[in-house]
């Protein structure tokens, strides 16, 4: 190697040795904060006290819980394993309606866990409630539930 030549080479490998942890430093500097992770379910309400009815399916358990006088309800729905439907939805059925757009929605189940839905104190004089889940992707029914009040 020429004497120019290493005097550039030299030349090139300090310059290099300056830039890059000046670059390290100053790209690590501008990555932009953590982004909170915002969970896409809510918080779930506190569990009513009493269980008035409770259903066992193959891979559920839902109860009827309600408060002492039964003038408040809730749904606790409780998955053993997970669904083989990703996109179920409980609806309370309303009348014997077929029509899903009649009826009410409850809410959205998904993974294995527990989930709890209040439900709206229209229940007075009703001798059941019925829920039924549904898929909404395939439109079909996979199973319903009727609780004897």
């Amino acid at each position: 190697m020429m004497k120019p030549l290493r005097k550039r080479h030299l030349q090139i490998w300090i310059a290099l040795a300056l830039l890059l942890p000046a670059g390290i430093v100053s790209a690590w500097l501008y990555v932009p904060g953590a982004a909170t992770i915002e969970s896409l379910k809510k918080e779930s309400p506190a569990l009513l006290p009493e269980i008035a009815y409770s259903v066992e399916g193959n891979c559920y358990t839902a109860n009827l819980r309600s408060n002492q006088p039964g003038t408040s309800w809730q749904l606790e729905w409780k998955n053993k394993a997970p669904l083989q439907v990703p996109s179920a939805v409980i609806y309370r059925r309303i009348n014997n309606e077929p029509d899903i757009t009649k009826n009410e929605l409850v809410g959205r189940i998904e993974a294995r866990g527990n989930y709890i839905f209040p439900l709206n104190a229209n229940t007075a004089g009703a001798k059941e409630m019925k829920f039924f889940l549904y898929d909404f992707i395939h439109q079909a029914t996979i199973d319903s539930l009727i609780f004897k009040l």
